[in-house]
């Protein structure tokens, strides 16, 4: 029978102390003697005595979350667990544990019955813990994790304790799991396969808008570029005293929308409508001159002296705006309910960064203050700019190049490369070389310098991740600072300080300044603000990066028919050999693309890339010349009649390679490898209007079947039509649409637009 042994801490912490240990910042590591002599103090005394165990390296942000976690009874347990797996995890890794440990305990002390851990050494709790649900996939890792720590680290350290001292320490132990309990019990497949159906089911929803997607990502980041050179434009007006504050002004702009309760592609609609604004640019000093009868004499005293908030430095320009919120930009409600900030709460969208969505806290509550006084709309351009620019690049890496947040957030402007390979067109080469232009980051799993991988950088995504390079070396004297990876990253304990792009405000020892995953899935909110996508089932679907890296996956795999292995290789998986449980090292890996060398495979995803760009180009290779057909034999010649539609066609581009049509291969309508392209949107409304017709005469003979599969071929040039328009739309707004591309339709002999 286990006895029952009294597990909470030997001392407690006094009022003193914890105010103390509050004012203690766990993640400076310029305090790390302090925090040292906080946590001695805190430890009780029979734990300071645990055999082989140097308390002083434990990580500093373990020790602050396990002082604060002092109130719960088996912090002892939790404690000795932690420092038997200090020397076996990685820094990052420990403090996970220590949090999901801590977590469950308390969930099964407040819910699950649960009153002394050696109840844990039988079954009824953790049975009741399961009993009646699929658990959920943060459940289970809770319990991988406790598993993890009780059995892998905490049993081999007890092995190693003489008889005498087991018989003193095994009370404070984590007792085992059930054997089994996670594969069983937990019904580890089981969750794994609805977290798996669950992210399918997304992606079956997203993958058909993928087109879409990379569209609206370029329409909104043009739309709030066109609003901030707007207002520097009149900030610099101002400065020099060609205007006067206030100044209002009409603000002219257009704005897209999609339709939601589109059934197809071809319902979707990227509705344009043009929009005028009624703005007025105020500095501080002038608004609070104009509204006396809301600012006590003293504000109005320091705002006439210009100090304090209203000093020179201080006084910065912003924007007022009149009229319905949905006309101000895809963000105006957020704006006008003052959503966009750093506070918490499950409407709010901010990031931990200061001046990026949303102002500095200072300027945010200056802002908070006088719409609650005036009740106006007020905002500042620059961060809702500066926002949308760091989110449009982090969604076009995703959705360009499938990176996990770990690998969007190593981007550097040091691991910049450019890799000479072959260009390919359709999976073939055009006997052209070209350079592709890639970041050498760490992808998941990996930890040493020498295992970093490629990943490719696409044009849209290198104009901006050049403006923000741009931006930051403005705002930090021509260099782009280094920053120290986010403490809390998944690969916080394999990264160095580097000039990474995804950061802001930096502190001057670049401690703090780089993103967070938290400001990433912040930032994809605030820039996806307004898409209501829902699965079939009616849950809303959070787009986030994960999800787009499924869903680009996805897209390239079954949309292009790009081969598997550019896939693996695009995702940066680790390979396995068939029948092994074993991941391949970097060699093996290497071996297992044999057939794909790295090069080649570049040069496919870049081609995956290549209609996702605006500088989309036509293929360099051509069918042979009808002289040239004629001259081959007839097997040589029937091949070529395959083959001849590879790269451009009359839709757009063809991605099979070789034609998987035995016949009808003329304009490659309702085919899965077809990659429309906006420059044939002529002849695909054209098509479109024969079609239709042929369709017609087949209803006029009685030929139903034949009627049915026109009106199917009909149907896939809607949906070919509609991705065209908006690659038009997009590219006209963005103002790079080539001229010979803007000129307006010709009409057809009965007036109307072909």
């Amino acid at each position: 029978m286990t006895p029952e042994v009294d597990t909470r801490p030997a001392r407690s912490c006094s009022g003193e102390m914890l105010d103390r240990v509050s004012r203690l910042h766990f993640n400076n590591p310029k305090e790390r003697a302090d925090h040292i002599q906080a946590f001695l103090a805190w430890l009780p005394p029979m734990l300071k005595t645990a055999p082989g165990i140097d308390w002083e390296r434990l990580p500093s942000n373990v020790m602050g979350y396990l002082i604060r976690a002092a109130d719960l009874p088996e912090v002892v347990a939790i404690t000795l667990a932690i420092g038997c797996a200090m020397d076996g995890v990685k820094p990052k890794t420990l403090y996970m544990y220590c949090i999901q440990v801590t977590n469950l305990l308390r969930r099964l002390r407040r819910s699950y019955g649960m009153a002394t851990l050696a109840e844990l050494t039988e079954r009824r709790v953790w049975d009741t813990f399961v009993e009646g649900r699929l658990i959920s996939s943060g459940d289970l890792n809770m319990l991988k994790r406790y598993e993890t720590l009780a059995c892998v680290y905490q049993r081999p350290y007890f092995e190693t304790l003489s008889e005498r001292q087991q018989a003193f320490w095994k009370p404070y132990l984590l007792p085992r799991l059930p054997r089994g309990f996670c594969e069983k019990q937990a019904q580890q497949q089981a969750v794994i396969a609805a977290t798996e159906a669950r992210r399918k089911e997304q992606s079956d929803i997203i993958v058909p808008l993928f087109p879409l997607l990379v569209e609206l990502v370029q329409l909104r980041k043009q739309a709030a570029e066109r609003l901030i050179k707007e207002f520097r434009r009149l900030c610099v007006l101002a400065t020099r005293g060609e205007i006067t504050l206030p100044y209002q002004f009409d603000y002219v702009d257009r704005q897209f929308s999609v339709s939601e309760q589109a059934m197809t592609l071809a319902d979707v609609q990227l509705i344009e409508q043009p929009v005028t604004l009624i703005l007025t640019l105020w500095n501080r000093t002038e608004w609070v001159k104009s509204h006396p009868d809301l600012y006590t004499k003293d504000v109005q005293r320091r705002a006439e002296r210009q100090v304090e908030a209203y000093a020179p430095g201080r006084n910065a320009y912003f924007l007022q705006y009149e009229g319905p919120s949905t006309y101000l930009l895809w963000c105006g409600d957020l704006i006008e309910k003052q959503l966009l900030g750093q506070s918490h709460g499950h409407e709010m969208i901010g990031t931990r960064r200061s001046g990026v969505i949303s102002p500095a806290r200072a300027i945010t509550q200056w802002f908070l203050w006088a719409r609650r006084l005036s009740g106006a709309i007020l905002f500042d351009p620059e961060p809702l700019y500066r926002g949308t620019l760091f989110a449009a690049a982090l969604a076009t890496l995703a959705l360009t190049n499938g990176s996990r947040v770990s690998e969007l957030l190593q981007v550097s402007a040091s691991r910049f490369e450019t890799i000479v390979v072959d260009e390919l067109k359709n999976q073939q080469p055009t006997g052209r070389k070209m350079g592709v232009l890639v970041q050498k980051l760490l992808p998941k799993g990996y930890q040493h310098e020498s295992e970093r991988q490629f990943f490719l950088i696409s044009d849209m995504a290198v104009r901006h991740l050049k403006e923000i390079a741009e931006m930051l070396q403005a705002a930090h004297g021509g260099r782009i600072p280094k920053v120290s990876p986010e403490a809390f990253g998944n690969k916080a304990d394999d990264l160095v300080a580097e000039p990474y792009l995804f950061q802001w405000a930096a502190t001057p020892d670049g401690r703090l300044g780089h993103f967070t995953a938290q400001d990433v899935a912040q930032l994809l909110r605030f820039l996806f603000h307004g898409l209501t996508l829902t699965t079939r089932a009616g849950e809303p679907i959070r787009i986030a990066p994960h999800l787009l890296r499924h869903v680009l996956a996805t897209h390239a795999r079954t949309a292009l028919n790009i081969p598997a292995e550019a896939i693996a290789y695009l995702l940066h998986h680790r390979v396995r050999w068939e029948g092994s449980s074993a991941a391949l090292t970097i060699p093996e890996a290497t071996a297992y693309y044999s057939r794909l060398p790295v090069a080649q495979l570049l040069a496919l995803l870049l081609e995956m890339q290549s209609p996702l760009s605006p500088e989309q180009g036509r293929s360099y290779l051509q069918a042979p010349s009808p002289q040239t057909l004629e001259q081959m034999d007839e097997a040589l010649r029937t091949q070529f009649e395959r083959c001849g539609l590879i790269g451009p066609t009359v839709l757009g581009f063809c991605s099979a390679g070789t034609c998987i049509r035995p016949d009808n291969r003329g304009i490659c309508a309702n085919c899965p490898y077809l990659v429309p392209h906006y420059s044939n949107l002529l002849k695909a409304k054209t098509w479109r209007r024969l079609y239709i017709l042929q369709a017609k005469l087949h209803d006029d003979q009685g030929h139903a079947i034949d009627a049915e599969q026109a009106r199917k071929v009909v149907q896939s040039l809607d949906d070919a039509i509609r991705i065209m328009e908006i690659q038009m739309r997009t590219r006209q707004d963005g103002g790079y649409l080539p001229f010979a591309d803007t000129l307006p339709s010709i009409q057809d002999e009965e007036g109307e637009a072909l």
